[in-house]
């Protein structure tokens, strides 16, 4: 009977050290126009981890932008893209602070291969629970 229990012992200790499962990464969609997408993945936005902002966006020369908190000042947070495959990609970080689900603030501005110039306001919340 020792053996047993010895046995379902191990059983659960080592069931429990398993590797979570992979969770699927969702992205958020900011913003879905004629010709402009933009994401924001994790969409879930958990702070102190590496997010990611995605645009895909026809004849686009450049994109430049920051993140502003809205619920509280946490300073500017620059963003800088960087084109891979057609898509402009930024990754950052943004901080913990008391809020649990602090409201920020993205602008970008956008300029075009024809001289246009485009400028994007958006908002989302982050998570620490």
């Amino acid at each position: 009977m020792r053996v047993f229990y010895l046995f379902l012992l191990l059983l659960c200790c080592l069931w429990g050290c398993r590797p979570p499962d992979k969770v699927p990464v969702s992205s958020l969609t900011l913003l879905e126009e004629n010709t402009i997408q933009l994401k924001l993945s994790p969409g879930h936005a958990p702070v102190e981890t590496p997010l990611l902002l995605q645009l895909t966006a026809a004849d686009v020369l450049d994109v430049s932008g920051e993140l502003t908190g809205v619920s509280m000042y946490m300073g500017k947070v620059p963003l800088r893209f960087r084109q891979r495959e057609g898509i402009w990609q930024a990754e950052f970080l943004l901080g913990a602070c008391s809020d649990p689900d602090m409201l920020w603030q993205l602008q970008l501005e956008i300029r075009f291969t024809d001289g246009q110039t485009r400028s994007l306001t958006k908002q989302f919340h982050t998570s620490w629970r």
